[in-house]
């Protein structure tokens, strides 16, 4: 019998800035290093919580609270830069549980 590989994220607790917002968890995380600024995350957010920073052009979570963590950040980002951490409630659908 042969065994597949999982195929699991690296590790990378520790190597990874979080923009910090009051000390809330954010609903994403932004992995800056692998982030180039493209801005598609950005254009496809449906709620407008993204933009990219002005200094660095790396894309940040803006208005977190207004992140409903549907993921479409995440699943059109070229480069795998963008990462839910958590689900906010809600159907899955882009609407937001109290």
């Amino acid at each position: 019998m042969v065994k597949a590989k999982s195929r699991r994220k690296p590790d990378l607790v520790g190597r990874v800035e979080q923009d910090e917002v009051n000390g809330v968890d954010l609903p994403i995380v932004v992995f800056k290093k692998w982030c180039k600024g493209c801005g598609i995350c950005v254009e496809f957010c449906p709620k407008g919580a993204l933009m990219l920073d002005e200094a660095t052009q790396k894309a940040k979570l803006a208005k977190p609270s207004d992140c409903v963590s549907c993921g479409v950040c995440e699943l059109r980002c070229p480069d795998f830069a963008i990462t839910r951490t958590k689900k906010k409630g809600g159907s899955g659908n882009g609407e937001k549980s109290d």
